[in-house]
């Protein structure tokens, strides 16, 4: 039994990670959306599109940015920009580099 529930777990995550992906692409190409309209979009519960969300934070591919608006709070969603994934030695090293 033991051994189903591992393999069961397995395809979960599996189909977790596609999910994931797909997720970030809608988020790459429309950037600051909430989770709301996120999941609005994709036909996805909200909860879905939460544990993507912070998977996808987690993994340092997204930020999510608490905004007031009226009397709500919204979380927005937006890729990270390239230089924003790499430590502040790279960035130092980088902003260093001679490029003719």
């Amino acid at each position: 039994m033991a051994g189903q529930t591992v393999e069961a777990v397995q395809a979960r995550r599996a189909i977790g990670g596609d999910t994931d992906w797909e997720l970030y692409e809608l988020i790459d190409e429309r950037p600051r959306l909430s989770i709301y309209e996120l999941a609005k979009l994709k036909g996805w519960t909200h909860g879905r599109v939460h544990g993507a969300v912070k998977r996808l934070e987690k993994n340092g591919l997204v930020r999510v940015e608490l905004v007031v608006d009226g009397s709500r709070v919204k979380s927005l969603v937006r890729p990270l920009e390239w230089w924003e994934m790499m430590t502040p030695d790279e960035l130092e090293k980088f902003k260093q580099m001679d490029v003719p």
